[in-house]
């Protein structure tokens, strides 16, 4: 079964009640419930709360070297990894839900909803984007800048994604959702800047490659930055889904060689179009926040129409046609998604923007549900 061009969320909203979140996401139809991020959530230690000496300070995130017995703790981490990369250990690397509450929140939830899904989708940190923002106390260098560090983050990254889509699997199973219709999506929003300023790009994407090798469900990148310097290469590594900001960067794959996106898309790859506004800003333009703010100027009077999300995606995927890449195939392997996650969405005030982010998907997915009939989708 295919995605059929099917909805979904980034991950991340304004408020911090997982339950009000989840039920949000469930009741505005969306066809790929996903599991959400809250605006308390720091992503980094989420994930990787058992790096020694991880922690936020501020809201950076620090690794401290003078952290009490770091050293025999790292050598604890590097040898679980390196038993678990023979095969001597099995794969995987437990999320307990101090640390992810809405994940088992959100497998509890749907496992309790009337409607039959069509897939989920959750999303999880990336090695490079993590280590380039990583900050190693005592000094001011960065963890992509330190060889040994930056490697366990990357095993520890792939035993974490093995362990989640796992979990993600059986959540589908118990919904009657088949694993190929699951998603997991590794997060790279500075992927093009911390490629260029730190890393080489093949070293960038091999690494990469080695988390997304282990898996076990459809896997995408999600990049936050104009990924145009980025595509070409990203699109030869085995991923499924290319996430990117469609209503910002809406050449983008124009401006993608013809040869290597025909071969992704013939090989089953799709993209996870970002065209519904996802802040603010890109909402009700930053000219009119302050009407909004002060209950000026209606927030109703801003919401875009599903035909106009329409126009946004065909923006994007018109100049293909010169490109001989078969539109019908592509949109059969894609999602519709907002631009990014929801975070900032606090205008009015926090409450109110979640109903405004709960609008916002109804109307993506009314969007879909022309685009599924216009291309004799199933």
């Amino acid at each position: 079964m295919t995605l059929n061009l099917g909805t979904t969320g980034i991950g991340s909203h304004p408020i911090d009640d997982p339950k009000k979140i989840i039920r949000d996401i469930l009741d505005s139809k969306i066809t790929y419930p996903y599991v959400p991020q809250l605006s308390t959530d720091e992503m980094i230690f989420q994930f990787h709360n058992k790096f020694p000496g991880l922690s936020i300070r501020k809201g950076i995130a620090v690794l401290d070297v003078n952290f009490p017995n770091f050293e025999e703790r790292l050598r604890e981490l590097k040898g679980e990894l390196g038993l678990k990369s023979l095969l001597f250990k099995p794969h995987g690397e437990e999320i307990f839900p101090e640390f992810y509450e809405a994940l088992f929140l959100f497998s509890e939830m749907l496992n309790h909803s009337v409607p039959s899904w069509n897939g989920i989708k959750c999303q999880m940190t990336g090695p490079i984007t993590e280590a380039a923002s990583i900050k190693i106390h005592p000094g001011n260098t960065k963890v992509i800048q330190n060889p040994e560090l930056l490697d366990l983050i990357v095993k520890l990254s792939a035993e974490i994604a093995h362990w989640l889509s796992a979990f993600l699997i059986k959540t589908a199973s118990l919904n009657k959702i088949r694993s190929s219709n699951v998603v997991l999506f590794i997060d790279e929003p500075l992927f093009p800047l911390s490629v260029e300023n730190e890393i080489p790009y093949d070293e960038a994407l091999e690494k990469i490659s080695n988390v997304l090798q282990l898996i076990q469900c459809k896997k995408g990148i999600h990049i936050c930055d104009n990924p145009i310097s980025v595509i070409d290469m990203i699109l030869k590594y085995p991923i499924d889904l290319f996430s990117y900001d469609a209503n910002k960067y809406f050449n983008v794959l124009k401006n993608t060689n013809g040869d290597i996106l025909y071969e992704y898309v013939e090989r089953g790859g799709g993209f996870a179009f970002g065209i519904t506004p996802n802040t603010p800003e890109s909402l009700f333009g930053v000219e009119n926040i302050p009407g909004i703010i002060n209950h000026e100027l209606n927030p109703e009077d801003f919401i875009p129409t599903c035909d106009e999300l329409i126009l946004i995606l065909q923006k994007n995927i018109h100049p293909l046609a010169k490109k001989s890449i078969p539109i019908q195939k592509l949109l059969a392997q894609s999602l519709l998604t907002p631009a990014c996650g929801f975070r900032n969405f606090n205008i009015p005030n926090p409450d109110e923007g979640e109903r405004i982010v709960k609008r916002l998907l109804q109307i993506q997915e009314e969007a879909a549900r022309k685009l599924r009939k216009t291309y004799e989708l199933k």
